[in-house]
């Protein structure tokens, strides 16, 4: 019977997939010209963040290159006062402007792998005859992506690379400035995240975007604001009533911005109040990703077929000065 051309073209694919592995070794020869290439799966990615991840997901995230990622983390303040530049912006005509310099810290991070193998036998493979391995596959690789998702989430707030050399380091090692005790008896209020977006905003900062605390702390955020009457908890529409409230935002009473409330399962007993950017767009926290998100196929001498979902990522704290970390929140 004569093949179609796809058939051929299916044939000729596996042919040439077959060839990149040395058998001995299950290695590719030679690894530049591997044909494994990988799948990005962002669009995956975007589908499954906002809830499974919300930290990540607020991060803007731009592409690196090299062994590790190199930037500089500004330290000073922008402003002519006294705590910022301390020079005069004026000059006079035909003059020229005061120069001044910024205080930077040069950073370097080396690029972390992040990843899981997804892994199905032949055993699994053969009782499956009749049934589709790619949708078997897909939903492994889904689950994956999701457990991927979740640890670079926690990492993202508890890694430290001094402990686990394979961590990059997270919010908990790197805000070291601006750090506030909390009590173990008691809950931040809207008025305790305006102490803090006012620490910040002496800093130098303008208006932090981002409040992350444990679940039990932003629901006594919103049974705070209830409280208080500042906030209506129950709508009736046909006679039926729908009560309680989520808080998603705050006002900041320093500059008027708006606070996103992120409730992480990995922050524990500490809180950040962070300036993911500023309103001219820079960036002061971001992730920058030698290799995003994706998944490739894993030569394997194993009785299976296998694939791996992996990212190579670093976070970078470009505005350290501009994030205020609390310590010590209740979690009962």
């Amino acid at each position: 019977m004569q093949e179609t051309a796809e058939e051929v073209l299916a044939e000729v694919s596996d042919a040439v997939t077959k060839a990149a592995v040395v058998n001995s070794t299950y290695t590719f020869d030679p690894p530049v010209r591997s044909v494994f290439s990988p799948e990005n799966l962002d669009p995956i990615v975007r589908i499954l963040v906002p809830t499974t991840a919300p930290v990540r997901a607020a991060l803007p995230r731009v592409a690196g290159f090299g062994q590790a990622a190199g930037w500089n983390q500004i330290t000073s303040r922008l402003d002519n006062s006294s705590a910022g530049t301390n020079t005069d912006i004026s000059f006079a005509d035909a003059g020229q402007p005061n120069q001044t310099t910024q205080t930077y810290a040069f950073k370097t991070a080396a690029y972390k792998n992040l990843g899981r193998d997804v892994e199905i036998g032949r055993q699994a493979i053969a009782s499956n005859r009749g049934g589709k391995l790619e949708d078997i596959r897909a939903k492994q690789e889904q689950v994956k992506t999701v457990e991927v998702l979740l640890g670079e989430e926690y990492m993202i707030l508890n890694g430290n690379a001094t402990l686990r050399p394979n961590d990059f380091d997270g919010f908990q090692a790197q805000f070291t400035t601006n750090t506030v005790s909390g009590t173990n008896s008691g809950y931040v209020t809207a008025s305790g995240i305006g102490s803090y977006a006012n620490t910040l905003f002496g800093k130098g900062a303008e208006a932090p975007t981002m409040w992350v605390a444990s679940a039990r702390q932003n629901q006594a955020l919103a049974d705070d604001l209830q409280g208080t009457g500042s906030i209506q908890r129950i709508t009736m529409d046909q006679g039926s009533a729908v009560g309680g409230v989520k808080v998603s935002k705050i006002v900041n009473p320093v500059t008027g911005n708006l606070i996103d409330i992120v409730s992480s399962r990995y922050s524990g007993a500490l809180g950040y109040l962070t300036t993911v950017r500023d309103a001219t767009g820079t960036n002061w926290l971001e992730m920058e990703d030698l290799e995003s998100l994706s998944i490739y196929d894993v030569p394997t001498a194993n009785h299976s077929i296998q694939s791996r979902v992996y990212e190579t990522t670093v976070l970078k704290v470009v505005g350290e000065v501009f994030q205020l970390k609390v310590s010590g929140l209740s979690l009962t």
